[in-house]
């Protein structure tokens, strides 16, 4: 059986297909992609998404089904995050969206986000207790898990194009426009750890940001998975890599070997995040996940709970 999977995020799109063999049981990757289309451009200021953004978006949507006709894909299980709960006309973009990708696509809730995302970060992880953490455009996932279970989750309003839209309006940001994010994720970050825990617990970060991050420290000219995905990143060089990006444009931040493009701002609300989680969590080190809700959501679309 061929089956695949549609993650329509805040920021980025991603397509993952693959070959099912049960016996004995494979799973074999057939094609995957992604792409920044930025969702939620303007979401923070109007309630809506732009027509640019639509317009992205049904163009990657397109490009996406060729694709899954390509490889012919039995089964896809699609699901749209953050800024499909909450745009005015989410409802209005969906429709269009299913009619050109030819396949249902159902709205997650936060919780249900987080449980999915769970699911697929751990995929090819040992780690068994600790603090899953996911990025997004629109927001920002954590899940407590044991025995790779989840115990609690929260999902907070810390998305990355949010941020950047509502408080960064300056390239680079200026110290006050700091002071002001990180003011903000702080205490969103500190409520999160009052109630999952505020011990130290070892986390796992997921999504754009955390592999963007490891992409740099590696020093990727070419995006490779088997080099982000379990990759450990230092607290101390994380702080460094921040230090870079506030010194320098969008424009010079996107020459940055590793930088994946449309990130080129967002990367700073995001690796703000990652480090007040480092330091809430008491935690030197930080282990990468390239996988998430994509597989999540295939996983748990084949019945690999």
């Amino acid at each position: 059986m061929k089956a695949a999977s549609i993650d329509m995020g805040t920021n980025t799109f991603r397509l993952l297909a693959v070959q099912v063999d049960k016996t004995p049981p494979t799973i074999k990757i057939l094609h995957q992609d992604r792409r920044v289309v930025r969702m939620g451009e303007g979401l923070a200021t109007t309630g809506k998404m732009t027509p640019q953004a639509q317009e992205r978006a049904l163009a990657v949507l397109k490009d996406f089904r060729k694709a899954l006709e390509e490889h012919s894909i039995d089964q896809v299980f699609a699901v749209a995050t953050s800024v499909f709960r909450e745009a005015q006309n989410a409802q209005t973009f969906l429709d269009k969206a299913q009619e050109v990708l030819g396949v249902p696509i159902r709205v997650v809730s936060g919780e249900e986000e987080a449980r999915l995302t769970l699911l697929g970060g751990l995929w090819n992880l040992e780690v068994r207790n600790g603090i899953l953490f996911d990025i997004g455009g629109g927001s920002t996932e954590f899940i407590r898990f044991q025995e790779r279970k989840p115990i609690n989750l929260i999902s907070t309003p810390l998305g990355v194009v949010k941020l950047t839209e509502a408080l960064l309006h300056h390239d680079p940001p200026t110290p006050q426009e700091m002071k002001t994010l990180e003011r903000m994720v702080r205490v969103e970050v500190e409520r999160v750890a009052e109630a999952l825990g505020n011990h130290s617990l070892t986390l796992i970060g997921t999504a754009g940001t955390v592999t963007t991050l490891a992409a740099i420290d590696i020093g990727l000219s070419i995006y490779d998975h088997n080099k982000v995905h379990g990759y450990v990143l230092t607290r101390e060089r994380i702080e460094e890599m921040l230090k870079t990006f506030l010194a320098c444009t969008r424009e010079e931040r996107l020459k940055m070997k590793g930088m994946e493009k449309g990130r080129e701002d967002l990367i700073i609300p995001g690796t703000v995040i990652t480090l007040k989680a480092m330091e809430v969590w008491d935690q030197k080190r930080l282990v990468v996940s390239d996988l998430g809700l994509r597989e999540g959501a295939l996983l748990d679309g084949l019945g690999c709970r």
